[in-house]
């Protein structure tokens, strides 16, 4: 089951055009995770790996947006 913090995370990016632009220039897990605990919530990378294929991350502001699934499971497995 989905954490409430990312469950709050996914809301609030959804509800916010500059949280949206912030999500679209990560370049990796970790400054997503960064990017999510600076915003206020508390979520964990291993957390957005199981959660990786929410219909959520489907939204066109993720970075791996345009390039498709194999993109967005790279992005899930690799750290920096």
């Amino acid at each position: 089951m989905k954490s409430q913090a990312l469950k709050q995370f996914l809301q609030a990016v959804a509800a916010d055009p500059v949280l949206q632009a912030r999500c679209s220039s990560v370049r990796d897990l970790a400054q997503l995770v960064q990017l999510a605990q600076e915003a206020g919530f508390a979520i964990t990378t291993r957390e957005l790996q199981l959660w990786a294929h929410d219909e959520a991350f489907a939204a066109p502001w993720w970075p791996w947006a345009s390039g498709g699934r194999a993109q967005r499971t790279a992005f899930f497995r690799t750290l920096p």
